[in-house]
């Protein structure tokens, strides 16, 4: 089975190099040339809790370098699903080539769609942990559950077969009837851990231990619960409040955008409570407690990438130009 990673980050990394392992052959695509170096040159570096691994592996910026795959693994983060998109239609075998996003965020399953039209998309989640230490290294800090289904429903071949190629890399894998419903159960999980770790600096279990982030936390929820309701979704999770409080008294991970915050890296905010915002514009929900956290998650991202990456600000400066401009 050939494989292509569309994106060489902590999650890419982590079941790129599981899969590695298991005998399959494998190729990453990543659009940070750091990255695809480090891969190269030194090989996919795997740590946490299964071990220390170095993997070889091969590493590109541009699909069109590898082969025709049979699957192609969307791995990046969602402001690069359009990106990631036109990477699988380059790498996809013409005949039966397809792509599985295991993506956070709602929209990911439909921009794939879009390019490379509805049969060839399959939709997964994972409830992995895994943070990315430096360029090409994956530390997985916990482990969880992978889901995959097809849009329709149906149990198909290659669904079985990614069952069985996931299974024999270690992976507790679940076929899902409905694989909407477990893309939004993760979709409401995520909207009421990760922004509120990005903008505190929590890590996931220390919000469970703060009084004011639990309040402003089910305020997220409540909105993010009454949209779900508006709009038919039928989650798979029966008790979400419970399994947002599980997560947030048990696991101190620090989650992928409060590690992107803090590396000064476009969040994901805009496909997680961002959606949020906008789902409830269109069915005449309102989500005052999304929509704040929303703009200030932005707020401070765009601060930490000036702060990063931006050139030097002279305060100063400025200080001295609004006395002398009254």
């Amino acid at each position: 089975m050939k494989i292509c990673i569309i994106g060489a980050g902590a999650m890419g990394g982590l079941y790129g190099g599981r899969l590695i392992m298991a005998g399959q052959e494998v190729s990453f695509v990543d659009s940070r040339q750091d990255v695809v170096d480090n891969i190269n040159q030194n090989g996919l570096h795997v740590t946490g809790i299964d071990g220390e691994h170095r993997i070889p592996g091969r590493a590109s910026i541009d699909a069109a370098d590898f082969e025709p795959v049979d699957i192609a693994f969307i791995q990046t983060d969602t402001n690069n699903t359009g990106n990631a998109a036109l990477h699988a239609q380059k790498v996809l075998s013409a005949d039966n080539g397809w792509a599985i996003t295991f993506q956070n965020g709602i929209g990911n399953v439909e921009t794939l769609q879009d390019v490379l039209g509805p049969a060839r998309v399959v939709g997964g989640i994972s409830y992995h942990s895994a943070a990315s230490q430096a360029p090409g290294h994956s530390n997985h800090t916990n482990a969880g559950r992978t889901f995959i289904g097809e849009l329709n429903g149906t149990t198909t071949g290659r669904i079985r077969q990614l069952d069985e190629l996931l299974t024999g890399a270690g992976f507790n894998v679940t076929i899902a009837k409905d694989i909407e419903s477990v893309i939004w159960s993760k979709f409401v999980l995520n909207c009421a851990v990760n922004p509120i770790s990005a903008i505190t600096g929590l890590r996931t279990g220390e919000i469970g231990t703060s009084e004011s982030a639990r309040v402003f936390q089910q305020g997220i929820l409540d909105e993010v619960l009454e949209v779900v309701r508006a709009r038919g979704i039928s989650l798979g999770d029966m008790d979400p409040r419970a399994t947002v409080e599980g997560f947030t008294g048990r696991l101190f991970n620090r989650p992928s955008m409060l590690q992107h915050m803090d590396a000064g890296l476009p969040t994901e905010i805009d496909s997680l409570n961002g959606a949020v915002v906008r789902e409830g514009q269109a069915l005449g929900v309102d989500t005052p407690f999304n929509e704040a956290l929303t703009l200030l998650v932005k707020a401070r991202n765009a601060q930490v990438i000036q702060a990063l990456h931006g050139p030097a600000i002279d305060y100063e400066a400025l200080e001295a130009s609004a006395r002398n401009n009254p």
